[in-house]
């Protein structure tokens, strides 16, 4: 495969709208767009001034509400996971130089690509994180469920709403309610499961028949579908332009970077708010050595040697947040090492399916990731003082939405005059006013194309809307609306 072809696979600079801008009223986009060839410093500049970047920042990553600078927010992760990403890719393309092939000239382009997913792919995650996703989606399964509501929608429209995930919701929020316009390689980055739900149903993709689909709505791990129906136009744009149908190679770095720095991430976070000692860490270095029976790998050994119980201990004793910090970059070493060389191992396959060949060797560091992230699902993520953090974020969405579903029983004609405040309920138009005006032209505009029912998109319109919402702000409606001061 030469570096065209490479070239050819990993890059799309075609945008659906074209270019907004006659070529004479173009400044600031048209220098952006001669920096590269592929269109990705515009789509930088126009990520990076969007709201919902801005909203990052008041969107916890595993402590809701929290008043500490120190945990980290939405934000502050989507900083760490551009660094991550950096590092993958001047490893990756070092490796490669070394095997012989140079793709060392796509490595601008490369870098700002990944930057811009990085900072889009939580965009989509609703307030109170993948709780929130299974509040959402409980919320959704009981409205759908309704004889007034579930009359109004074809099954397939059901499913597709039960299907709400943080990464699909993105999607629709930076194409259809943003109305970014950004290039096609630049979405299929952030995209983790190139299909909708019908599609995986159908047994598309990877996995089995039904792809392990479980109707276990209040799961969050149960959406796997990374688009909705109401983007499938750009899901066949993206197969027709980028000419793949499997999951974009950008996506999957930016997954393990994403991996890699929560769970280094919570680590810190969680032994900082004191939901464990050092004496847990200790034991949790102490315990690598398990793996030694399943991993014959002589890289397993320079990890139980770099994380010896002994050297934690006294390095904790020292200063505790370099013994976090050398944890973090030990870590951090082996996955990268791992990931990069299972991506050299078949790097064809790689840039044409997106995925890694983990087959023809033993990868201890990815081995040592998922360890992490078993240890933190029982000892960070179930703790009593998240797990009351999070019924305190439960009580602020049910209320909203509780609120929000009296606009599911009126007709359309009614609630487009709520909209444009010329009639309707006198408590339905105040609830219709707090809309967002990207929210409504997003509704009205997808109505107008006639390709879906009214109520499917009413749904939609208030998802879009309170999914939306910070961890604060949800607080601060949750206040208002129950007259709360």
């Amino acid at each position: 495969m030469d570096i065209k072809e490479i070239s050819d696979r990993l890059f799309c600079s075609y945008r659906i709208r074209g270019d907004i801008l006659d070529k004479d009223k173009r400044v600031l986009t048209s220098f952006l767009n001669e920096l590269n060839d592929f269109g990705s410093e515009t789509d930088r500049f126009k990520i990076s001034m969007c709201a919902p970047v801005r909203r990052l920042q008041q969107k916890t990553q595993v402590f809701p509400l929290d008043v500490k600078a120190t945990s980290r927010n939405r934000l502050s992760h989507s900083l760490e996971v551009q660094e991550y990403t950096r590092l993958i890719s001047y490893s990756l393309v070092s490796a490669l130089k070394d095997r012989g092939t140079d793709i060392s000239s796509l490595m601008p382009s490369m870098l700002c690509i990944l930057s811009n997913a990085s900072l889009m792919h939580d965009i989509g995650n609703p307030p109170f994180g993948h709780f929130g996703e299974s509040l959402i989606r409980c919320w959704i399964k009981s409205a759908v469920e309704r004889r007034q509501v579930s009359s109004e929608m074809s099954l397939l429209e059901k499913d597709d709403l039960l299907n709400f995930n943080g990464n699909a919701q993105g999607l629709r929020l930076l194409h259809s309610i943003q109305d970014l316009n950004l290039t096609l390689g630049q979405y299929a980055s952030v995209i983790k499961v190139p299909y909708t739900l019908k599609e995986l149903l159908l047994g598309k993709g990877k996995g089995n028949a039904g792809n392990g689909i479980h109707k276990d709505y209040y799961s969050w791990a149960y959406s796997n579908a990374g688009v909705f129906l109401s983007e499938k136009d750009l899901l066949d744009a993206l197969r027709e332009h980028c000419k793949r149908d499997t999951r974009h190679p950008f996506a999957t770095i930016i997954e393990y970077a994403d991996d890699l720095s929560y769970v280094l991430a919570d680590l810190e976070d969680a032994y900082d708010r004191g939901l464990f000692d050092h004496h847990t860490i200790v034991n949790l270095c102490a315990s690598l050595s398990d793996f030694s029976s399943l991993c014959s790998s002589s890289e397993l050994s320079d990890i139980c040697q770099a994380l010896d119980p002994d050297y934690i201990k006294k390095s904790f004793k020292k200063s505790k947040a370099q013994a976090l910090f050398y944890v973090r970059d030990v870590v951090s070493h082996f996955v990268i090492s791992d990931l990069v060389r299972a991506i050299c191992s078949d790097f064809e396959l790689f840039v044409m399916t997106g995925e890694p060949d983990f087959s023809k060797d033993e990868y201890p560091g990815i081995m040592i990731l998922e360890m992490l992230k078993d240890f933190e699902n029982r000892t960070v993520y179930d703790h009593q003082d998240v797990q009351t953090l999070d019924l305190s974020g439960a009580r602020y969405l049910n209320s909203i939405f509780s609120m929000y579903e009296r606009l599911l029983f009126q007709s359309s004609e009614t609630l487009a005059s709520e909209f444009s405040k010329e009639g309707g309920d006198p408590y339905c138009k105040r609830l219709a006013s707090r809309i967002s005006t990207r929210h409504q032209l997003a509704y009205f505009k997808s109505l107008n194309s006639g390709k879906f029912s009214e109520m499917y998109l009413r749904l939609r319109l208030i998802i879009d809307y309170i999914s939306g919402m910070t961890d604060t702000y949800a607080e601060a409606e949750y206040r208002l609306l129950n007259g709360i001061h």
